[in-house]
């Protein structure tokens, strides 16, 4: 054939594995699980939506989320139960594979119980079990008795229409046989739950739409405290980092115009809406993509340019319309999206309102970005760390401190030194070098890598770094570095003790000598 491709001799139909299923929404955890459960009740017209942690103790040992929506009858449960159904789903629904309950709640869950009652029917109650997905699902069906007296059992909020999902067995949660453990997970789980929750429903949170409280549920003595999500709104800044924006960027795409809309955020290291759950802003600069005013991304230039310090204020906005449907594929947990080369190609030849391109756009955020850092008053002065930190630990040093003016970026790496030295300064190539001998008890990992033990990295470079920074250290800096390094010794040797390995034994037997960049 003219263009190259082969013909076939027979076509066949290649059905599926059924251990396929069990794969399906293998990557959430349980913040975007019950995030979609929560798209489920949203979509069912749902006014209210209580997810509750139910307990034992200070253990955690199941889950609900109980919603006053539309409920459903014994076809729209079953419907719902099965992984092979195709739904047709309204234009507005939050839905879009069809296997989000069962999904999300098996990858966090061994067992999953789904009570309803739609207006005027019968409740109705269905069950699933994780150990049945790999040879096909078997769904169980209760009565309908065991059902209502189900919904009737949620205390303070017994379900007259609606529905109630249900884990058991749940393996997402601690296992710790220890109390205190268990107490802090329990409240961080609450809090990534809240904050995701705000954060990804925040325009229907901010309108109203919907009311979303978690409690947690004590078998023996009740509830405790209820807390309300509220919204988290990744563009809640008060002033334009720039003047100008936020600004429409338009585009062709299949004979239709797309629009996108640009922000340029204010330096805000401290504000919620900022820093999204304690993200660091590598990862929350990017596109924001909306389906439904429910938000699927949060952060990522998927292939448009590279994450950058400079660009950590930029914030793109796109609700994905009619136009861009068929060129965004969402995955499974609804936490990212990838963009077609159709896409990609007419956002890069696009314009933005009143000229200018997406990368003029870009241009505009670096030049903010090193006005903002210009104008911001540090509280602490420092050499100006260079190769060994994290990109998230450079970004704390660049947000907190100002570098000294006649002073070299300092690295800090890895070598073997005399077994009396924890580090040594080398002012001739601005470095301060960690001893290899000591790499497990300063917190690194053995390996070629350099950017381990960032905790005594920050540490050191805060105390002794400035002496790297220069081409001279003096007398009296050469006494203070030889005391912080006796100091250190004491404190290296130590924790070697309480590990049962002689002092200068190495981590491992790989023995590096000094580390590659």
């Amino acid at each position: 054939m003219s263009d190259g491709r082969p013909e076939p001799v027979t076509v066949r139909r290649v059905d599926p594995d059924p251990a396929i299923t069990s794969a399906i929404g293998r990557h959430h955890s349980i913040p975007t699980a019950i995030a979609d459960l929560v798209d489920n009740s949203i979509s069912a017209d749902a006014t209210r939506v209580l997810i509750r942690f139910v307990l034992r103790g200070e253990r955690a040992v199941g889950l609900l989320v109980v919603d006053d929506g539309n409920g459903m009858d014994s076809a729209t449960i079953d419907d719902a139960m099965a992984y092979a159904h195709r739904w047709d789903y309204d234009p507005g629904s939050l839905g879009h594979f069809g296997v989000g309950m069962k999904a999300a709640s098996l990858s966090q869950a061994e067992t999953l119980w789904v009570w309803s009652r739609a207006y005027g029917c019968p409740a109705v109650g269905r069950g699933l079990e994780r150990s049945t997905l790999d040879t096909g699902p078997m769904v169980q069906e209760f009565s309908s008795d065991e059902a209502a007296a189900r919904l009737a059992a949620v205390a303070g909020s017994p379900v007259e229409v609606g529905t109630v999902i249900e884990w058991r067995d749940v393996t997402g949660f601690l296992q710790s046989p220890d109390e205190d453990e268990q107490r802090q997970w329990l409240d961080a789980t609450v809090e990534s739950v809240r904050s995701h929750l705000g954060l990804v429903l925040h325009r229907i949170l901010a309108d109203g739409r919907i009311r979303i409280e978690i409690d947690q549920w004590d078998q023996d003595f009740g509830a405790g405290v209820s807390r309300r999500v509220s919204p988290l709104d990744p563009l809640g800044y008060h002033a334009t980092g720039r003047s100008g924006y936020p600004r429409q960027f338009e585009f062709s795409l299949g004979g239709s115009v797309g629009v996108v809309q640009m922000h340029v955020w204010p330096h805000a290291p401290g504000s919620p809406e900022w820093q999204l759950g304690g993200r660091p802003a590598s990862e929350t600069q990017g596109l924001y993509v909306y389906r439904h005013d429910r938000l699927l991304q949060a952060g990522g230039w998927d292939g448009l340019t590279a994450p950058s310090r400079d660009l950590n204020p930029a914030r793109v906005v796109v609700d994905i319309d009619t136009a861009m449907e068929g060129h965004v594929r969402i995955n499974p947990e609804k936490t990212g999206v990838v963009l077609d080369a159709d896409l990609v190609r007419a956002w890069n030849s696009g314009k933005r309102a009143g000229g200018g391109t997406l990368l003029d756009y870009l241009a505009d955020v670096r030049t903010a970005a090193t006005a903002a850092r210009s104008r911001q008053r540090q509280p602490v002065t420092t050499a100006e760390p260079r190769r060994g930190f994290a990109a998230p630990v450079l970004e704390a040093f660049e947000d907190n401190a100002t570098w000294l003016e006649d002073g070299s970026p300092v690295d800090l790496r890895w070598r073997g030194l005399m077994d009396d030295e924890v580090f040594r300064v080398d002012a001739e190539h601005h470095t301060v070098w960690l001893n290899t001998r000591y790499r497990a008890a300063l917190g690194g990992v053995t390996g070629l890598a350099n950017d381990d033990a960032q905790v005594t990295k920050a540490l050191l470079h805060v105390l002794v770094g400035q002496h790297a920074a220069g081409s001279f250290v003096g007398p009296k800096a050469k006494q203070d570095m030889q005391a912080w390094n006796a100091i250190l010794l004491a404190a290296v040797q130590d924790a070697e003790r309480r590990h049962a390995r002689p002092p200068g034994r190495p981590a491992s037997p790989i023995t590096v000598t000094e580390d590659d960049e």
